[in-house]
């Protein structure tokens, strides 16, 4: 099915298509969506994505010459919105009109949009001044391509910064999106932070996933400097970041007593693919960096052992 990232070949010759008057779901097709335009035989020959709500092109659909495929004069065109397809809706017919000719042809096409999470990062741990990064993963769970934008709120106020633009999924697939929080450097004592932050689908903004998360801000001591960390009450492994990573990632975890640590990974199929041995660690708070430019693309768990303790969480590789 075609998408936003499918290619498109040009050719010497083209007609262009427009729409003033298209909907998704009976509502005008929102910015972000996706317009795919192919010929008799399949081939993909003209690709637009809405950047007026309602509104699609002027949209180049190439036609075919000596040196590559697409329609000829009098062809017809089969549209694609948001990898759906799309009945036209006139004025003019999707006919293939041959160089210089413009012709309007509006669409409507429908789908049921659905959402879920696989992965919302919910607790981090930070110093004053650091930037850090919540990460997510969505599973798109509709029928066509959708598009997903993020939205943050500190409850101290706390800057925000959403990542930029749209993230997509086709049907089935799972896409990253993240935001960064800015922590103050004027913190003068240990405190938590809650974010609310929203995943909203850009087809429909009533389908989104929303959670709260806990910043964990520590002051940096003389302690935490000489010995790499306070001491902390007990055993906790923390979310590796960044989550999802590519290709490397950094494991933080906490130590009440002195042990001796490893690190394994696993894939979903229980299979161990790497072992990392730590030595004998000190009390206080230890990383690890993880290299997974040897793996594929996918979800995997990692598990720290350290002793009597053990501790395990999903992470997520994307190439």
């Amino acid at each position: 099915m075609s998408g936003a990232w499918a290619e498109v070949i040009p050719t010497s010759v083209w007609t262009n298509f427009y729409g003033s008057a298209s909907t998704y779901n009976g509502n005008p097709i929102p910015v972000g969506s996706v317009i795919d335009a192919y010929d008799i035989d399949g081939i993909h020959c003209g690709t637009d994505t809405v950047a007026i709500v309602g509104q699609y092109g002027f949209m180049p659909v190439y036609g075919y010459d000596s040196y590559g495929d697409g329609p000829e004069i009098g062809e017809a065109v089969t549209f694609y919105l948001n990898g759906r397809m799309a009945i036209p809706q006139g004025p003019d017919e999707p006919i293939w009109a041959g160089m210089g000719a413009g012709r309007e042809v509006n669409l409507s096409a429908s789908a049921i949009v659905s959402m879920e999470a696989v992965i919302l990062t919910t607790e981090l741990t930070a110093h004053p001044g650091d930037t850090i990064r919540y990460d997510a993963v969505i599973k798109n769970t509709g029928e066509g391509i959708d598009f997903y934008t993020i939205s943050a709120v500190s409850a101290h106020g706390w800057i925000t910064r959403p990542m930029f633009g749209f993230v997509y999924a086709l049907p089935g697939k799972t896409t990253g999106i993240y935001f960064d929080l800015l922590i103050p450097k004027a913190i003068f004592y240990d405190m938590e932070d809650e974010v609310t932050y929203r995943i909203s689908s850009g087809i429909d903004p009533s389908a989104f996933v929303e959670v709260t998360a806990t910043t964990l801000v520590r002051l940096i001591t003389d302690v935490e400097e000489d010995e790499g960390g306070l001491l902390p009450g007990e055993f906790k492994l923390h979310q590796n970041y960044p989550n999802p990573f590519n290709p490397t990632t950094v494991v933080a975890f906490d130590l009440p007593v002195k042990a001796e640590a490893e690190l394994e990974v696993f894939d979903l199929l229980g299979r161990q693919i790497e072992q990392i041995n730590l030595g004998i660690l000190n009390p206080g708070h230890h990383t690890v960096d993880f290299d997974g430019s040897s793996l594929a693309s996918g979800i995997y768990l990692y598990r720290l052992k350290a002793g009597d303790f053990s501790g395990i969480k999903k992470m997520v590789l994307t190439k």
